[in-house]
């Protein structure tokens, strides 16, 4: 017995070479080979079935399930580039920090105009 080879094989004959369309893609073989239908009518409704599952575009939950997992990311990625902790030293998302947190400050504080108006008024 040869290695490699399976028993009972004696090596003469020739292995089926895939059947290839106009685009030199490998077309499956016929499912009635397999014992799965004996009416070539049947595989092909059932392979005009699958091509226009295959070309379909995708339903809205999957739309929806992208947009959602799109979101997430950008959720994510903005934590990590403004409050993850790398430590005291420099890093590279170190001046977008830097400037989003005193953009940040600004928003919640007041100028000192304000502050001032504020005093006069006696609120402060």
């Amino acid at each position: 017995m040869q290695k490699g080879k399976p028993a009972g094989s004696s090596g003469t004959q020739q292995q089926s070479k895939p059947l290839l369309d106009a685009d030199g893609m490998v077309i499956s073989k016929p499912l009635h080979r397999f014992g799965m239908y004996n009416d070539s009518r049947l595989e092909n409704a059932f392979r005009r079935r699958v091509d226009r599952l295959v070309d379909a575009p995708p339903n809205m939950f999957s739309r929806r399930v992208h947009v959602f997992t799109y979101a997430i990311m950008f959720v994510a990625g903005t934590y990590v580039a403004m409050y993850q902790d790398f430590g005291d030293r420099e890093h590279c998302f170190s001046s977008l920090r830097r400037w989003y947190f005193r953009k940040l400050n600004s928003w919640w504080s007041l100028s000192t105009e304000e502050e001032k108006e504020l005093r006069e008024r006696g609120r402060l």
